[in-house]
């Protein structure tokens, strides 16, 4: 037990609730791609006790990004039926309150076919940046890479779980499922290819029971993301985590899958997970 970083223990937590809930609340078979994912987590970790060396080391740390996706398709599966209560109206509600205005039906004065492809792009790069980002800490040639790379991922582990937590407390579907009625300007890019994404996107968020809007963990993401580029990666930050970062922000609202305090709710996620991360894991990566 020494020998598990405090990554291993939020996510093995985790999932050590979750799985049990989704066989409850729905079936066996619907478990079967976490608890194989779990297996798989388990076994990489038991090998790095093992085997120390680098391929391994790598191995053991990234699957955490890829494996987050499956846990996560876990929770949501159940996650409305424990709680079937939704706050989109109450986050509505907070936007209008202290913003004066709801920015995903002001945005529609902008629509157009060339900012929504561009927009739908960056949205798409949460799923990328994650990776990147493991990729260039982890393969920087200096001694200091694995613990950079341990602080990154203990961060990032950090925001994804943690907001399971809001995701239970406060269920929300976010604008464009909540409020179909606020919209008269469909959202439309300039490639098949962007269009098939968007319409894909919005029937799955229509046939399924997905509550992940506050914080926003697409933009909370991103800040850590710039935040470890900034320190560590000027040139990669400069060139490709703010610009991205900057473009995905502005398309969770413009894409109406976000409210706008979805986002200010990620500043303080993102905050905290950085300062877990710098004082759990010192100099020599423990």
């Amino acid at each position: 037990m020494k020998k598990l970083y405090p990554e291993d223990y939020i996510v093995i937590v985790f999932s050590v609730i979750i799985i049990p809930l989704q066989i409850y609340f729905i079936t066996i078979n619907t478990g079967f791609s976490a608890i194989i994912g779990f297996i798989v987590l388990i076994l990489l970790i038991a090998l790095n006790f093992k085997y120390n060396n680098h391929v391994i080391k790598f191995l053991r740390s990234y699957y955490h990004i890829p494996y987050y996706g499956i846990i996560f398709t876990a929770f949501q599966t159940f996650i409305h039926k424990v709680n079937p209560n939704d706050f989109d109206l109450t986050l509505l509600k907070i936007d209008l309150a202290v913003f004066g205005f709801d920015v995903t039906r002001w945005f529609e004065q902008y629509i157009s076919g060339w900012l929504t492809e561009v927009l739908t792009l960056s949205y798409f790069s949460y799923y990328v940046l994650p990776t990147l980002t493991f990729l260039i800490l982890f393969f920087s040639k200096d001694t200091e890479s694995f613990i950079r790379t341990r602080k990154y991922l203990l961060s990032i582990v950090t925001g994804w779980y943690a907001a399971f937590i809001f995701y239970y407390l406060m269920p929300a579907a976010g604008p464009d499922i909540a409020f179909p009625q606020h919209y008269s300007i469909p959202l439309m890019g300039l490639s098949p290819v962007t269009n098939s994404y968007l319409q894909t996107l919005s029937e799955y968020l229509k046939e399924s029971s997905v509550r992940n809007t506050f914080p926003s963990m697409h933009f909370g993401i991103i800040l850590i993301s710039n935040y470890f580029a900034f320190i560590y990666k000027r040139k990669y930050f400069w060139l490709c985590t703010l610009p991205l970062g900057t473009l995905l922000g502005i398309a969770t609202v413009y894409l109406r899958q976000h409210y706008l305090i979805d986002l200010a709710g990620s500043v303080p996620m993102a905050i905290f997970s950085i300062y877990l991360s710098s004082l759990l894991i010192n100099k020599k990566g423990h």
